[in-house]
């Protein structure tokens, strides 16, 4: 089942006319430390991306 951010979280990605504070709850995200080159053959940041998105994969 795919979760779609924009529809289920409306009031965080809906945009009005005037600037508003809007307080985000506490939430949990997939995330890479580091840096480096993605283009890189086999540089240490390309491994790392393809380790997330097999785990973002598996937790889908």
């Amino acid at each position: 089942m795919t979760f779609d951010f924009k529809k289920e979280e409306k009031q965080f990605y809906n945009s009005g006319k005037k600037p508003v504070i809007v307080e985000i709850p506490e939430m949990n995200f997939l995330s890479i430390r580091g840096k480096g080159n993605p283009n890189e053959e086999n540089g240490e940041y390309k491994k790392a991306l393809e380790l997330i998105y097999a785990i973002a994969y598996t937790l889908k």
